[in-house]
């Protein structure tokens, strides 16, 4: 038999983690698989869990959660040197689902089925150097509002998903314009802007195509950038278009692929990495080629 281990993000999304497992329990047992189950309590457990398990003790890690719980998962693969030691399967149960959103598999019982499958894609991944710590990001580093709106969706977290459109909405309409420092495969520039995004994925937050000509797979980071000379109803319709990924068309966004991207914001700021807000002066990113084998 092989060996799965499970990871379940109990307050994840809707807190349906655990259902979700208990249903899928079933059928990997009825494939011959040999299920192994870790719940976490609290932030970076699961990363601390994963950075410790052994090389052979499993077959493939499967992640009953959303875009952060996955992120722990590659952070803890990676400070043990793990990244491809074991194949990823992702069950949608969080609130973003960024990674189901670009596999297509949204539904859960479908990512069940093929997590328990052998087709895979080596999925990129983006390293983020900190002032003082690096991380690897499975979906998107966001600076300006992208932050600032993700910092406004944690306090409406009872509104459960829909809070990503409640803040994403009052914060665009703040319209504030943030400056910084910029180097893109090397070359400095000053930057000002409303926000500017570093996408692995084509899709963030709630089904957003932030970057529809990227993947998980064109060893490239996608940047998309709105620009200062923006009024509130020009920010308002980047929120309206992004569903649809027809946001790049308008004139003040800026859609660009680069292998490297730094930002320097003069001063401690807030970064949106995978929707967990961290502090930085500054933030170095560069693309990770085929750094995970993912189940699809």
């Amino acid at each position: 038999m092989k060996n799965i281990c499970c990871i379940v993000n109990p307050v994840s999304g809707l807190k349906k983690s655990l259902k979700v497992f208990n249903e899928a329990k079933n059928l990997f047992e009825k494939s011959d698989f040999n299920t192994s189950l870790f719940v976490s309590e609290y932030p970076n457990h699961i990363k601390d869990y994963v950075s410790k398990i052994e090389k052979n003790r499993f077959d493939r890690i499967i992640v009953f959660g959303g875009d952060g719980s996955i992120n722990e998962v590659v952070n803890g693969l990676n400070d043990s040197n793990n990244l491809q030691s074991f194949k990823l399967g992702v069950i949608p149960t969080g609130s973003g689902n960024s990674v189901a959103h670009d596999t297509g598999l949204l539904d859960v019982r479908d990512a069940i089925s093929k997590s328990l499958g052998e087709n895979i894609i080596k999925m990129d991944l983006n390293q983020v150097d900190f002032d003082s710590f690096s991380r690897l990001s499975v979906s998107v580093l966001g600076w300006g509002m992208f932050s600032y709106g993700n910092i406004r969706a944690e306090k409406l977290r009872l509104l459960g998903p829909i809070r990503y459109d409640v803040a994403s909405i009052i914060t665009l309409l703040e319209k504030k314009i943030h400056k910084a420092e910029v180097e893109l495969d090397g070359k400095l520039k000053l930057l000002e802007c409303a926000f500017i995004v570093a996408c692995n994925s084509k899709h963030t937050g709630k089904g957003m195509v932030i970057a529809p000509k990227g993947g998980f797979t064109d060893k490239k980071i996608d940047l998309i950038s709105v620009g200062k000379d923006v009024n509130r109803f020009q920010v308002f319709e980047v929120f309206q278009k992004v569903y649809k990924g027809s946001h790049i068309n308008l004139p003040f966004v800026r859609n660009i692929k680069v292998d490297s991207f730094s930002i320097d914001a003069g001063k401690m700021s807030y970064y949106n990495i995978d929707g967990d807000v961290v502090k930085s002066q500054k933030a170095l990113v560069r693309v990770v080629p085929e750094a995970i084998k993912l189940l699809i």
